[in-house]
């Protein structure tokens, strides 16, 4: 289907009484537009026959008159409509990119799908709202313009429409380029979007290393190439539309070159002549607006190709309509493991994790460990269905032996029961408290109690405006480590029976660590205690796991505790070792720091 009609069904159809009254405004403009004329040729005959045109005189000002009113009024029903049409689209671009999962955006560019959700959106405005006006009013113009001119003299009628339709047939050539142009154009514009939140976001990275000039270049190609695109569709539109009008040029000067001797022969009166003359200047307003018309339709066509392709991004949804329940938890859930390999979507030929086994107790700490790249993290988006792992590869454990498939089980319920810290936490530009929250309102609190838990009372005493403080952009106001715990608090607030840290301790130190060691071992509470697994590098962050997992190059090397790991030569032990000397070796300076 066109998507202009599609956006008119999907979403102009709920302004239908609106867009109606707007046809009938426009139905009685265009009949005044058509009866102004007529009775500009009936007074021309009655003043030659020396009749009264007084008459005449007054409808013709009440009907001008009539038109401002009228013609108002049509712009005000069609162009509402289009601004509700905006919202609406608006609306369901972004509840639609909330529930796209993190594969879509691994293989499309932020920048892009911001130019789609802002730019686009603008020519569906102009579609419902400009652009339908014009297509009734165009149409019913022509069509009682038309017929007023056949029914005053066909044979002058047919001479008249001839350089009117060369005209329209010359406009669509140049209107098909100006369609594919304008796809490169709004392709460029979030090429270069992309390049500019990029930029942004890196400009601590850019300023660092001196590479100013190195972005400006690669800015300016792009911007060149859009200053290019636009030239081209600007020079399209500057043939196009004058080709209209210099076909409405053109029929008027048939219109004294046929129309005048027809006078002079008696097949026209003088005022059939004047009326022809008004009527054809009437139909220069839609025909100058046709051009308009055209180009907006085609224009707002590609941006709608270009936002229907995003809303119709299928969400990543394997459990279908009818998920299953996720397994009653009593405690945090379990995990069966079986042959689980992955790769991403932009990388499907390279598999970050290979054929992993492994079982994890309900309400178990689970260690995960490797270098960096071994897939831990890949791991853990698994569990916590960031990415869906291989239907079959990965059974949700429950109490009393219930389980199921995670790929079948409802993906918001089963988000419900996690609570997320990632390895790089994003910290929205809100205060505190919101970003622990991620609420409005905050509940104060559990918020508070959660900052407690995540060791940052300290902190806030020491910030202007405690858990009032904004963060700035991605948190730029906070150090690393507190960064780091106000993340781990938004895992806290909420009751989840499945937490997982992401390598979330890297940037505090082992006094704090040890602390919020404590505090996640202080979770368990009988037979409720939450599933919790800890991605870190540092090991002394793992000694008290239940369970250590040991990750290289994808595969599963090696499992068990700490006494276990360190017991048997491996990447654990010698990581072990190189982290306990490098420790020991650091108190020994610090203590000769104090003694000198």
């Amino acid at each position: 289907m066109h998507p202009v009609l599609r956006l008119a069904r999907k979403y102009g159809w709920r302004f239908r009484w609106s867009y109606g009254g707007g046809v009938l405004a426009l139905l009685l403009t265009n009949w005044l537009g058509v009866r102004i004329p007529v009775e500009i040729g009936q007074a021309i005959d009655a003043l030659g026959k020396g009749g009264p045109v007084g008459q005449h005189a007054a409808w013709i000002v009440g009907m001008g008159v009539m038109v401002l009113a009228v013609r108002t009024l049509s712009r005000v029903l069609f162009f509402n409509p289009g601004r509700g049409v905006e919202y609406a689209l608006r609306k369901d671009i972004f509840d639609h990119l909330m529930r796209l999962q993190p594969a879509f955006y691994a293989v499309h560019k932020r920048g892009d799908i911001v130019s789609r959700a802002s730019n686009d959106i603008g020519w569906a405005r102009l579609a419902m709202g400009f652009g339908l006006l014009a297509v009734f009013n165009i149409a019913t113009a022509f069509l009682m313009t038309g017929g007023q001119m056949v029914a005053i003299s066909p044979k002058l009628t047919l001479f008249l429409i001839a350089p009117l339709v060369v005209g329209l047939v010359l406009v669509r050539l140049c209107i098909a380029v100006l369609l594919k142009t304008q796809r490169l154009f709004q392709a460029e514009q979030g090429r270069l979007s992309d390049q500019v939140l990029g930029s942004l976001q890196g400009i601590a990275t850019i300023q660092g290393f001196v590479a100013e000039e190195a972005f400006i270049h690669k800015f300016e190609q792009r911007n060149h190439e859009i200053y290019r695109l636009s030239m081209k569709l600007a020079w399209l539109r500057s043939v196009a539309f004058p080709l209209l009008i210099l076909a409405s040029a053109s029929a008027i000067a048939l219109l004294l070159g046929v129309g005048g001797p027809m006078a002079v022969r008696g097949e026209l009166s003088v005022g059939d002549l004047a009326a022809f003359a008004t009527l054809l200047a009437t139909l220069a307003g839609p025909l100058r607006a046709l051009g308009w018309m055209l180009s907006i339709i085609q224009q707002s066509r590609a941006a709608l190709e270009r936002i229907f392709e995003l809303l119709d991004a299928p969400v990543d949804r394997p459990e279908g309509q009818h998920p299953a329940r996720s397994p009653d938890p009593g405690r945090g859930p379990g995990f069966r493991i079986r042959d689980l390999s992955f790769a991403y979507p932009d990388e499907p030929d390279r598999l970050v994790l290979r054929n992993v086994d492994l079982d994890i107790a309900p309400g178990s700490v689970v260690g995960l460990f490797g270098r960096t790249g071994s897939g831990k993290s890949t791991l853990v988006r698994l569990l916590a269905r960031s990415f869906n792992p291989p239907v079959g590869t990965v059974v949700v454990l429950g109490a009393g032996g219930s389980q199921q498939d995670l790929v079948s089980i409802d993906l918001d319920a089963w988000r419900e029961r996690l609570a997320v810290v990632p390895q790089r936490p994003f910290l929205f530009s809100e205060s505190i408290a919101s970003n622990i929250a991620l609420a409005d309102p905050p509940d104060l609190d559990r918020v508070r109690a959660a900052a407690d838990r995540a060791a940052l009372r300290g902190d806030l005493a020491a910030l202007p405006e405690g858990l009032d403080t904004v963060v700035g952009e991605r948190g730029i106001m906070l150090s690393g480590g507190q960064r780091q715990r106000v993340a781990l608090a938004r895992g806290l607030v909420r009751d989840a029976d499945f937490i997982v840290l992401d390598d979330v301790l890297s940037a505090v130190d082992h006094e704090t660590e040890a602390r919020l060691i404590e505090t996640l071992g202080s979770l368990a509470q009988g037979d409720r205690a939450p599933t919790r697994m800890i991605v870190s590098h540092r090991l002394s962050a793992l000694r008290g796991a239940d369970l250590i997992v040991v990750l290289d190059h994808g595969r599963l090397v090696d499992q068990g505790t700490h006494q276990d790991l360190v017991a048997r030569p491996g990447l654990y032990r010698d990581t072990w070792i190189v982290q306990r000397d490098g420790h020991a070796r650091q108190g020994r300076d610090l203590a000769a720091g104090e003694g000198t």
